[in-house]
């Protein structure tokens, strides 16, 4: 009965762990974004919170050799290049915007955990 009760109490703390990483993570709305789209070299990016009057343009960031793209967490072991980003994960990208008018990502920072 000690072992459940350990096990029940352990897994709780866990969850409790969780959800208060996830606040101090995700407390700054402004910098992440959700990728909406990827295609062979560019980023289709939407605003994480939308207010239902306001509206918002998505931002196309194009990604090239030199971007640097990383996760938190042990997501970084599996992040190299463009094609192991999906549709739905919550990002930060550094960008600068060229002569041609483009958005040229330096580093994109994935934030899902799994």
């Amino acid at each position: 009965m000690k072992l459940i009760k350990g096990v029940v109490i352990s897994i709780a703390i866990v969850i409790v762990t969780w959800f208060a990483i996830d606040l101090i993570r995700y407390g700054d709305y402004d910098g992440k974004k959700l990728i909406d789209e990827v295609t062979e070299d560019t980023l289709v990016l939407v605003e994480l919170k939308i207010l239902p009057e306001a509206s918002y343009m998505p931002l196309e960031v194009k990604i090239t050799a030199e971007t640097l793209i990383t996760g938190v967490g042990p997501q970084t072991l599996f992040l190299d290049n463009i094609n192991d980003l999906k549709q739905g994960q919550k990002v930060r990208v550094w960008y600068n915007t060229n002569s041609d008018n483009e958005n040229i990502a330096e580093k994109v920072v994935v934030y899902n955990l799994f």
